[in-house]
C-alpha cells in the first residue's frame, strides 16, 4: 500500500452561503489555506462536513471540486455514507473513477447487529475497487467494538479506521491493530495526545479546519519526544474548548457552528450551517473571539485572524 496517513487530518468543512447553497469559492479558499499547513490529508464529507445534510448531487459537486482543487497534492479520503445502502453504492459508482486515496463509510444505523455491520462493510468492499476505511462514532451509529475492527481488518480492502471514542481502553485496543497495512486514526481533539501515546498514526478533527496549527503543534511536539510540551499544549486546548458557549449545542451537533465562525473570522468562508442547524449568534461569537484572544493571541498578532 501507499505510505500510511499520519499526523493531523482535518475534517473538511463544507462552506455554505447565506442562501443555503454550496460556497465553492469558500471551499477553494479553505483547501488553499489547509494546503499550506503540515497536514497528513483531508477527511472529506465526514460528519464535520455536514454530509448527512447534503443532497446526493451536492456531495458529488463537493467531490469534483475537492479533487480539482487538491491537484493531486493532498491525500483524500472521501465519504460515501448514506442511510440508504442503494444510495451509498450509487454514490460509489459515481466517484470511484476519480483519483483519490480511499472511501470512508459510516453505517448511519443505531440498531444493526455487529454481525450485520460486518456484512455491510464486506458487501461494500466487494462492490468497489477503492480501498475502504471504517468510520465509527457513537454520536451517529452503532458502537463498533475493537473486536469487530479486528475482524474487519482481515478484509484486505479495508485499510484503516477512524475510531471516535473517549474510551481509553477501546482506543488502546484499536490502536494496537495499526501496522504497515492498516491505518488507525483517532477523532477526538481533547484526547489527541493520549491517543498518540496509545499508538494511533494520527488524528482527524473538524477543529483541524479552522485551527490546524493548534493540533499540528501537539503532534510535532509528540513526534519530537517533547512530551511535556505536547501535554501543556493539549491541556491548553482542552481548557480553551471547555469554555466555548454551551447553548449552541442544543441546536447543533459537535462544534460545527463554532468552527465555521472561526473560519469566517479568518476570512476563509462564511459561518453558515446546513439545513436545520444554526449559526453562532452575536453573543456566542463574541465569547469565541474573546477566548481566541486569551488562549491563542499569536494567531491574531500574526494577522491570521
Amino acid at each position: 500500500m501507499k505510505n500510511k496517513i499520519s499526523g493531523v487530518v482535518p475534517v473538511l468543512h463544507t462552506p455554505i452561503n447565506s442562501k443555503g447553497d454550496l460556497d465553492i469559492k469558500g471551499l477553494q479558499k479553505l483547501m488553499n489555506f489547509l494546503a499550506k499547513k503540515k497536514i497528513g490529508g483531508l477527511w472529506v464529507l465526514g460528519t464535520g462536513g455536514e454530509d448527512m445534510n447534503l443532497t446526493f448531487d451536492e456531495r458529488l459537486e463537493v467531490v469534483r471540486k475537492v479533487i480539482e482543487f487538491a491537484e493531486d497534492k493532498q491525500e483524500l479520503i472521501i465519504g460515501a455514507s448514506f442511510f440508504s445502502m442503494k444510495e451509498t453504492l450509487n454514490f460509489i459508482d459515481k466517484i470511484q473513477g476519480y483519483k483519490f486515496r480511499a472511501i470512508h463509510i459510516m453505517p448511519y444505523h443505531q440498531l444493526l447487529s455487529h454481525k450485520r455491520l460486518e456484512w455491510y462493510y464486506n458487501k461494500i468492499t466487494n462492490y468497489t475497487n477503492k480501498p475502504i476505511w471504517v468510520y465509527t462514532s457513537a454520536n451517529w451509529c452503532q458502537n463498533i467494538p475493537p473486536s469487530l475492527i479486528r475482524n474487519l481488518k482481515e478484509n484486505p480492502k479495508i485499510v484503516g479506521v477512524k475510531y471516535s471514542t473517549s474510551n481509553t481502553t477501546d482506543m488502546m485496543n484499536v490502536a494496537s491493530l495499526a501496522d504497515k497495512k492498516f491505518n488507525v486514526l483517532s477523532a477526538v481533539a481533547t484526547t489527541f495526545l493520549s491517543s498518540l501515546c496509545l499508538g494511533v498514526d494520527g488524528g482527524t478533527s473538524s477543529l483541524g479546519g479552522p485551527l490546524p496549527e493548534v493540533l499540528i503543534e501537539i503532534y510535532e511536539e509528540f513526534k519530537s519526544n517533547r512530551i511535556n510540551l505536547a501535554l501543556q499544549k493539549q491541556r491548553k486546548l482542552n481548557k480553551f474548548l471547555a469554555k466555548w458557549p454551551k447553548d449552541i449545542h442544543k441546536d447543533n451537533f459537535l462544534k460545527g457552528a463554532e468552527e465555521k465562525f472561526i473560519l469566517s473570522l479568518r476570512n476563509i468562508c462564511d459561518k453558515y450551517m446546513t439545513s436545520y442547524y444554526r449559526e453562532c449568534n452575536k453573543k456566542e461569537g463574541e465569547i469565541i473571539k474573546s477566548l481566541l484572544m486569551d488562549f491563542y493571541p499569536n494567531l491574531i498578532s500574526k494577522g491570521k485572524l
